[in-house]
């Protein structure tokens, strides 16, 4: 029973950092959809601090929306935070040199930073793709649709447990022919197992993708339960985040409606893609506070067992040698006021 509510509390977490409502209805939304005013991207390949300035500037966007006093804290890998430890250059750390020594001795390194500025740093999953996305194939027709002539170039993620994935390879489509300017376009790859989500970029020119569609990873019938996995998505408009109007194609054949624009903050996210096998990752200020800031969490059971009542276990039936039990909460990150947290896209290691 332990083992199942540790794994339902990393559920909670993976919700927190990557639900998204719009892409799939039967999740809340986390921190990767909410944080849109403060929103950083770097160029596709990443760019490797060799400052501490990326950290502070984050603590300073955090502070003009009056986030000083707030309860905040950094979501970093464990990776970035020894980067972290080893640019902050400005501190000496000393040691006695024992009896018959030759005194103070100082100590350059080897030791882990774990805050800045009075700010927690929290090594955790989910910040740096630890995966990569497979092939994308791609196809048009001449009629059907209303994409344009042109050459497009996607590349597609999948978040799972570990976070977004590194990227696809980029996957090119010329539409010409036909009608001209009724293309439709096809976009197909094999299921991941595990994924909840993709993410779809697409660009004119080759390496400009931008995020234009969040799909959810698996088809659902009238009940709820999962169907089929999704396989592919069509494009019957020109894919812009705007109107990105498509339909999912899942292994079953069945397809669903058209699914909803990402956000204006969230367009102008890049890929993460891998510069000599290194890939970029997330850096996060998470503000705290339950008013203004995210680190308000609703829930409808104060009766639950766990954790306030945030976690119920709930016995379902009695058989001779165990009790199979459910647990489930009820709650969502309730978006008070997202403008004092800070989302840094596209750092690298090294």
């Amino acid at each position: 029973m332990e083992n199942h509510l540790q794994a339902h509390g990393y559920d909670i977490i993976h919700g927190l950092e990557w639900g998204n409502s719009a892409a799939n209805s039967y999740a809340f939304d986390g921190l990767d959809t909410l944080i849109t005013t403060n929103r950083i991207n770097e160029t596709v390949g990443g760019a490797l601090p060799t400052t501490l300035k990326f950290l502070d500037d984050m603590i300073d966007r955090n502070l003009a929306k009056q986030g000083g006093q707030h309860a905040k804290v950094f979501l970093m890998t464990p990776e970035m935070q020894s980067l972290v430890s080893r640019l902050l250059t400005n501190v000496r750390l000393q040691q006695g040199g024992g009896t018959g020594g030759t005194g103070v001795v100082e100590i350059k390194g080897g030791w882990r930073l774990e805050t800045y500025r009075n700010i927690p740093i929290l090594p955790v999953a989910g910040m740096k793709p630890n995966t990569a996305m497979g092939t994308v194939t791609t196809a048009f027709a001449t009629s059907g649709g209303t994409v344009a002539d042109g050459t497009y170039y996607f590349r597609v993620a999948y978040v799972d447990y570990n976070g977004e994935s590194e990227a696809s390879a980029e996957a090119t489509v010329t539409c010409t022919g036909g009608a001209g300017n009724a293309h439709t376009v096809t976009l197909s790859w094999t299921a991941i197992t595990g994924a909840f989500m993709y993410k779809i970029y697409c660009a004119t020119s080759s390496g400009a993708e931008k995020l234009v569609a969040v799909i959810k990873a698996t088809t659902y019938d009238s009940t709820g339960t999962p169907a089929a996995p999704v396989t592919g998505c069509v494009f019957t408009t020109t894919p812009s985040a705007a109107n990105p109007t498509l339909t999912l194609s899942a292994a079953s054949g069945v397809t669903t409606g058209p699914t909803t624009s990402v956000s204006t903050a969230m367009a102008k996210d890049v890929p993460l893609v891998a510069t000599g096998n290194i890939v970029p990752e997330y850096v996060v200020l998470w503000d705290l506070d339950k008013y203004q800031g995210l680190g308000k969490v609703p829930y409808t059971n104060a009766g639950g067992d766990r954790f306030n009542g945030l976690v119920t276990m709930v016995p379902l039936a009695q058989t001779d040698d165990n009790i199979p039990f459910l647990i489930r909460s009820y709650m969502a990150l309730c978006p008070s006021f997202e403008a004092t947290s800070i989302i840094h896209r596209g750092l690298r290691t090294a």
